[in-house]
């Protein structure tokens, strides 16, 4: 998947748009099994479940998802390797928003 073909979706925060796990894959380009595995791993977590077997993924999981996926196309990485690399950006995040926050305390 290249990047002109990841699917970017804008929300607001106020928007609680929902999709279903087929509406995920389509937008990723991911196989069902394959999204399946990502709930396995931690990579993503579905928002609201109506039954065992019916998931519903909220703006920022299928976005996430779209990372992930990049991740294991245009890397080669193994679900192993995509659940660290996310969770090291996410921490990567967390810092600039922390230290953004901090340079607003100085004079």
């Amino acid at each position: 998947m290249s990047k002109s073909e990841i699917v970017v979706i804008e929300s607001s925060p106020s928007e609680h748009r929902l999709f279903s796990l087929e509406e995920v894959c389509e937008r990723c380009g991911a196989h069902t099994e394959i999204v399946v595995e990502m709930v396995e791993y931690g990579i993503v977590e579905p928002v609201e479940q109506a039954s065992a077997s019916v998931w519903y993924f909220n703006t920022q999981a299928v976005v996430r998802l779209q990372r992930a996926q990049r991740l294991m196309n245009e890397l080669e990485l193994n679900l192993a390797g995509v659940a660290l690399s996310l969770e090291l950006l996410d921490e990567i995040d967390e810092l600039k928003n922390h230290i953004g926050a901090l340079k607003t305390q100085l004079p």
